[in-house]
């Protein structure tokens, strides 16, 4: 009797062990995981803006600094294409229209997704609440980027979204030309 008894509460103390670790297991991971995000999510403010998918900024502890400038980062928007130099005129049009939304003195929140393109980070881009990226997209300035849409699990929907829309009506670069067509053969979304 002493042996079950003994043996039962072994039980019990090893199950009560376990599911506290479990839980603080989980709350770390969770605290992790907070940190994590705020770390790559930071404020910035436009310097300039290079093409339709490219800007400069001025942003504390850049990690990728240009100009040999601590505070001076060059940002890629992730996940979008947009025409390039000789692509006219939807290059003009889609660095006109980035400048639009985001002119020099505004202030942003860049989202950065970890990744680098040359020496750009690549990056969400917000004014208020509203993500650049999905607007460029929403109105016909840029296109998916089919090829790095796993770097924005968060993103991928609405800009698939956003592309079928603008394709539908017929919008900037899906009116009257596809300047991509050869990227879309090579490079398919996947949905």
């Amino acid at each position: 009797m002493i042996r079950k008894n003994y043996k039962n509460h072994l039980f019990w103390q090893g199950l009560i062990t376990l599911l506290l670790l479990l839980l603080i297991s989980g709350i770390f991971s969770q605290l992790w995981a907070t940190n994590s995000l705020a770390s790559v999510t930071r404020s910035a403010t436009v310097t300039s803006v290079v093409d339709g998918d490219t800007l400069n900024v001025k942003m504390a502890q850049c990690r990728l600094p240009i100009n040999g400038n601590p505070q001076q980062c060059r940002i890629r928007l992730a996940c979008i294409d947009t025409p390039e130099r000789g692509q006219n005129p939807f290059y003009q049009q889609a660095k006109d229209r980035l400048r639009e939304l985001l002119p020099r003195g505004t202030n942003i929140t860049v989202k950065d997704t970890d990744t680098t393109a040359g020496n750009r980070i690549v990056a969400e881009v917000f004014r208020g609440r509203n993500s650049v990226n999905i607007q460029m997209v929403k109105e016909g300035k840029a296109v998916v980027y089919c090829r790095h849409l796993n770097d924005c699990p968060d993103l991928s929907n609405s800009l698939l979204s956003a592309e079928t829309a603008a394709r539908k009506a017929g919008l900037g670069v899906w009116n009257p030309q596809r300047p991509w067509t050869q990227i879309r053969e090579s490079h398919p979304c996947r949905i």
